[in-house]
């Protein structure tokens, strides 16, 4: 059972707080989509969410709306809320997106390589390399949380220097949404494929600075993300 949230006080009398709280709540559910914890097709019942953050009735709806403008949720009309599906066909979107994206912010942060962002780069891929021969190599599943953090610490940093804000907000929605199916092979580490070699591909072409095989190799890794999801889950 979820334990109940601590939200900022003065709800419903002061204005900057209810915006905060909206803001605490909205990013407390959207968390629990993502992560998958709130099953895809979940009912979001208004009332019993509201009593658990301890939040108003309108502050709740608020949360909720946004999660309507990033996707994550459904409305239904006199039904109320519910979690978005996921389908194969949306899973197929969002990773032709992905790479569209991927690549263009890669092509632009490796042009602007630094010094810096490379001695960045090599401490992500080994703290990475550390926590996969761990999770994969000595099949220690407690370590999956951390492989989540630093999997996505490592593709952050590769486009560290893309200066496109535009390119770099659209890369974030679609990792959150891409992470919704992520989740289902994360959760079964027998399916786990081995990504250590993918990612020594990654790294070894963006130290030496070869853009376009490395743009090659990260719409590889994507790409075979979807492939493993719809040979071991039943989308539809």
């Amino acid at each position: 059972m979820n334990q109940p949230q601590t939200l900022p006080k003065g709800d419903k009398s002061d204005a900057s707080s209810k915006k905060t709280a909206i803001e605490t709540v909205h990013e407390l559910i959207r968390e629990r989509v993502i992560s998958g914890e709130l099953s895809p097709g979940a009912r979001l019942h208004v009332d019993k969410l509201r009593q658990e953050f301890g939040v108003s009735t309108s502050t709740m709806r608020e949360a909720i709306s946004r999660l309507l403008i990033d996707n994550l949720v459904t409305s239904e009309q006199q039904r109320g809320f519910r979690v978005a599906p996921l389908s194969l066909k949306d899973f197929r979107d969002i990773t032709d997106a992905r790479k569209l994206i991927e690549a263009q912010a890669l092509r632009i942060s490796l042009a602007n390589r630094t010094e810096d962002w490379e001695a960045d780069l090599v401490a992500a891929f080994h703290r990475l390399s550390r926590i996969e021969e761990r999770l994969i190599g000595e099949g220690k599943t407690e370590f999956a949380h951390d492989w989540d953090e630093w999997n996505a610490n490592f593709h952050n940093c590769l486009v560290k220097n893309c200066d496109n804000t535009w390119l770099k907000r659209f890369r974030l929605t679609l990792h959150q949404h891409s992470y919704r199916y992520h989740r289902r092979l994360i959760g079964d580490r027998s399916l786990l494929r081995d990504v250590r070699v993918e990612h020594k591909a990654i790294f070894d072409t963006a130290i030496a600075g070869d853009i376009e095989a490395c743009v090659a190799r990260v719409e590889a890794h994507i790409e075979e993300s979807y492939s493993c999801l719809i040979e071991q889950h039943d989308l539809t």
